[in-house]
């Protein structure tokens, strides 16, 4: 069987995990004392999720604990169903852990299934995701469960790693620095640069230096350096109406692993910053691209993040938005007072002491009166400057229609 390098070099016990010391000693806590938790670990791909809770499974007591492994991408209800069902037998005495691979890949009623045995005890769940268990995971599990994050690897421990090929393949000799190259280059994903290297060792490269890899690394994605100078020329590409140069680069990135929920996310952020008011429909397309992104995933999420990356490039921009709120801030740190009319009388002491008093409902006035809202120091300050592109146009005049005279829009 051609089993690869990086499943070999898998540690079995807790203490040959690389990094991570924090969830290391709280994992070899639960063991020494017996007393195990339902927890999640979250973190990149290829970080090391599956590696340390696979060395903390094989390091429980198989006498005490049933173990099962399955996939959230590949099992669903049926599968839990069996495995729970299994649990709740009376004759079944040993405590029942599941490993959920990709956990985030559970829909909510599949989470759902496991959330009343979490509770009750029948069940310690561990589960691995990508993705940030608060938006991934149901509340209601997630308040059950501890979560870890897994932390990225540091030069030490990548020299380790490469220290343990080495040990594999005493023919290989490895460059001086050659660790410090690899953290640049791969940050957190320790698999592909296990893999990079495993394949380097099968064209019969005996010394492995930064050239060597430079040879081959077209063919195994693209660097931490890459993916920040890519979703810059992304982002520089859509805010600058080139849905030609702006879907090249999400391709580019898509199609070097790039996780796509961070393009979404970027996506979303852009709408806010970059289109803004000129185009107010900008937002929802994208929130819409991240929540069919989430829902589908890689490949088919290729589709929607294409649209609304073609949708926000051909769009009109204002950063009129993005403008308000740093001019707002700058005043915040001045002495000010919120205008008594504007506060709540919520008790008869703040309605004597004058709070509301003064304070003009719009809707008694059909929709709107003239007034000044800012503090008193501040009531002259214009803090939204609107621009004339797009529907901001249409803002505009309406501000300067109902302010006439009384602000300068």
């Amino acid at each position: 069987m051609n089993i690869p390098l990086y499943e070999i070099l898998r540690p079995k016990k807790i203490d040959e995990v690389l990094g991570n010391d924090k969830i290391k000693k709280v994992l070899k806590n639960w063991i020494s004392k017996d007393k195990i938790r339902s927890f999640v670990v979250y973190g990149p791909p290829g970080s090391g999720k599956t590696t340390i809770i696979s060395a903390f499974l094989n390091e429980l007591d198989n006498k005490k604990y049933d173990i099962h492994k399955i996939s959230g991408a590949l099992e669903g209800a049926k599968t839990l169903k069996n495995i729970i069902s299994q649990s709740e037998t009376p004759l079944f005495k040993k405590q029942t852990v599941l490993f959920v691979d990709e956990i985030h890949r559970l829909n909510k009623a599949e989470q759902d299934v496991l959330l009343l045995h979490v509770e009750k005890g029948d069940l310690i769940l561990i589960g691995s995701t990508t993705e940030n268990p608060s938006f991934s995971i149901n509340p209601a599990l997630l308040s059950r469960i501890l979560t870890f994050e897994i932390t990225p690897l540091n030069e030490e421990d990548i020299e380790t790693l490469l220290d343990r090929i080495a040990n594999k393949f005493p023919e290989v000799s490895f460059s001086e620095g050659l660790n410090i190259h690899l953290k640049s280059y791969f940050g957190y994903d320790i698999r592909r640069i296990i893999n990079t290297i495993e394949a380097l060792i099968d064209i019969g490269i005996k010394k492995i230096d930064p050239e060597a890899f430079k040879e081959i690394l077209s063919s195994f994605g693209y660097s931490k350096e890459d993916k920040y100078d890519a979703i810059s020329a992304y982002i520089k590409s859509v805010r600058g109406s080139d849905p030609d140069a702006a879907v090249f680069y999400l391709a580019y990135m898509l199609e070097n692993g790039e996780d796509p929920l961070y393009i979404a996310r970027r996506l979303m952020i852009l709408a806010s910053e970059d289109v803004g008011l000129a185009d107010p429909m900008g937002i929802n397309i994208a929130v819409s691209a991240f929540i069919a992104t989430k829902e589908i995933g890689y490949p088919e999420c290729l589709f929607p993040l294409t649209e609304a990356t073609i949708y926000l490039a051909s769009a009109p921009k204002s950063n009129s938005a993005l403008n308000a709120y740093m001019k707002a801030k700058k005043y915040i740190n001045m002495d000010f007072e919120i205008p008594m009319k504007l506060r709540n009388p919520v008790t008869k002491w703040m309605k004597n002491k004058g709070y509301g008093k003064g304070y003009k409902y719009p809707h008694d006035y059909k929709g709107f009166i003239k007034d000044y809202y800012l503090p008193e120091n501040l009531k002259k300050v214009q803090i939204y400057n609107p621009t004339e592109i797009g529907f901001e146009g249409k803002i505009k005049q309406r501000l300067k229609k109902l302010w006439n005279d009384f602000k300068d829009y």
